[in-house]
């Protein structure tokens, strides 16, 4: 069974939340917004016991609307004011990354449910100090929603993959 990353849970969550509070737009029309996400809560997915996680940054946003006025796709990076920083936290131990240079795409159907999600760039990289990458997602993923569907992937993607042997560990027993 393949794993999502929670990361892209929530980014997702956010995302749609940002398109929800934009402004409507006309007929071939770009609509560029920015938004903040500081996001805290306990994952109890990836491990056998509870990561808390934080997710603090800004993301810049840009809907594409056709020529009827529908939203066709939406694509979201970090930056705008900072790094995007992710925390897990478990048994005293907390990993940190920065997300800078990954993108999220989110092409949507006529009747704006979601078509794909696609996630492009190093979008997981945690590692532990003296022993290297304990998970990375890097290259290209792309889904099929609503079912999550891989529909294609280039790259090291262990979150996508479901392997979470080595993160979970790194935070000790």
């Amino acid at each position: 069974m393949r794993r999502v990353s929670t990361l892209l849970a929530a980014f997702s969550a956010a995302l749609i939340c940002a398109i929800v509070i934009a402004a409507p737009a006309s007929a071939n029309k770009v609509v560029r917004t920015t938004f903040e996400v500081h996001e805290a809560y306990t994952d109890t997915f990836e491990c056998s016991f509870p990561l808390r996680v934080h997710l603090n940054g800004t993301f810049k946003n840009i809907d594409y609307y056709g020529r009827n006025g529908v939203l066709y796709r939406s694509t979201a990076t970090p930056g705008a004011g900072g790094p995007f920083t992710v925390t897990y936290t478990a048994k005293g131990t907390t990993l940190r990354q920065q997300s800078e240079a990954f993108s999220a795409v989110v092409t949507y159907n006529a009747d704006g449910s979601v078509r794909t999600y696609t996630q492009r760039g190093p979008y997981d990289r945690f590692t532990v100090p003296g022993s290297g990458v304990v998970l990375l997602d890097t290259g290209i993923a792309i889904f099929s929603e609503p079912d999550e569907t891989l529909l294609f992937s280039g790259g090291p993607h262990q979150a996508v993959n479901g392997d979470f042997g080595a993160f979970c560990a790194a935070f000790g027993s």
